[in-house]
């Protein structure tokens, strides 16, 4: 029992040292896009889906949820949205 107890320790420990996150951060290949006036999704996404080589409603959808904005989302000038490459 002890040996599973120490497993357990030694599992949780080393999924919170900092080189861990540092690795995951350093995946992480994101922007802050800041909306412009009358800027809409498909013209942020545009731009983004041309160098990635994906569809732009893929890439409009991605930016929905990584910013919890819904199906039919209104932006405002000076949001700030997470995109993902």
């Amino acid at each position: 029992m002890a040996i599973v107890a120490a497993f357990g320790v030694g599992l949780y420990l080393g999924s919170t040292t900092p080189w861990s996150q540092a690795e995951t951060i350093a995946n992480d290949t994101a922007i802050i896009h800041v909306v412009d006036k009358d800027e809409t999704l498909w013209e942020i996404a545009g731009p983004v889906a041309d160098k990635t080589g994906q569809d732009i409603r893929e890439v409009i959808y991605q930016i929905q949820v990584n910013n919890d904005l819904g199906p039919n989302p209104t932006l405002k000038p000076g949001q700030r949205l997470v995109i993902r490459y």
